[in-house]
């Protein structure tokens, strides 16, 4: 394969190789340098680092002010994933029942029109209609409805290219032997989208776990998420705690985006296992009784 790609490339491929090359040190060396920083043993995080410590991981795990804002990240990114997962994968399944391919592209740019938005500019927007419909500001119903529809896009895409690789024999074979719509849903597609709903539910996750401008705008006053909690650090100084939780952080986003794949990998295995039809017996000879 990378032997077609390089002659497909021609005369161009060294140099698309060493961009490649240059555009993945930017991306590596940055993260190097903040994780050297994180071991320091002084209170500044300066590179290249004096000694070698663990302390402000510790530091981090043990203060109550970052493993709150852990806590309602995780269990707001939760729930937020969980509200995208759910229309995402209805909206990517009642598309393929439109037969207007016209209003199918209009629905598909309607489900992907949240990655275009500004983010700055979204959460400008919930936060006049927060105060407009007069939504207690105490509250958090703004915020993970807002995440949602960002990490809707996502889990809509994925799913909507793993419904494109569904064999399409199953559902009208289906409604063949009597299945309605419901049992339909519930015995061939869902178990066949397995895989990419826990794909898009994954990464959907991951962004808004990231996820700082909304945060900004729409949390209650003293409450913090842990990019907020980053963010007012930072603001404040680029301290070795700060770094040990950036990497913390970053080292669990590449842990689940790399989730995917693999999940992935293992559900087209597993249907291809489960297409496999079974080699017919042979055929005794004449005569022969077993």
């Amino acid at each position: 394969m990378s032997t077609s790609i390089g002659r497909s490339l021609g005369g161009y491929r060294h140099l698309v190789f060493a961009v490649a090359i240059l555009a993945s040190l930017l991306l590596i060396v940055p993260f190097l340098i903040l994780v050297a920083t994180s071991w320091t043993e002084g209170t500044f995080a300066l590179f290249p680092p004096t000694g070698f410590t663990l302390e402000w991981y510790a530091e981090v795990l043990t203060s109550k002010k970052w493993m709150a804002a852990l806590t309602l990240s995780l269990w707001e990114s939760a729930l937020a994933t969980l509200i995208a997962t759910v229309l995402g994968v209805a909206g990517a399944i009642g598309l393929t029942r439109l037969r207007s391919r016209l209003a199918q592209r209009w629905v598909r740019t309607l489900f992907i029109v949240p990655i275009a938005l500004p983010p700055i500019a979204y959460a400008v927007g919930l936060y006049g209609i927060n105060t407009d419909l007069g939504i207690p500001k105490n509250t958090l119903i703004t915020l993970v409805l807002g995440h949602a529809l960002i990490a809707l896009p996502y889990v809509f895409v994925i799913v909507s290219g793993g419904l494109s690789r569904m064999d399409p024999a199953l559902r009208p074979a289906a409604w063949t032997l009597g299945g309605r719509w419901p049992l339909v849903l519930w015995k061939v597609e869902l178990p066949a989208l397995i895989p990419y709903i826990l794909s898009g539910a994954l990464f959907a996750f991951v962004v808004v776990f990231d996820e700082v401008v909304l945060a900004v705008f729409l949390l209650p006053p003293g409450v913090q998420t842990l990019p907020l909690k980053m963010l007012s650090t930072a603001s404040e100084s680029v301290s070795p705690e700060l770094t040990a939780a950036s990497t913390m952080v970053s080292v669990a986003a590449m842990i689940v985006i790399g989730l995917i794949p693999l999940v992935v990998g293992l559900g087209r295995r597993r249907g291809a296992g489960a297409r496999r039809t079974p080699k017919p017996a042979p055929a005794l000879e004449e005569g022969v009784v077993e």
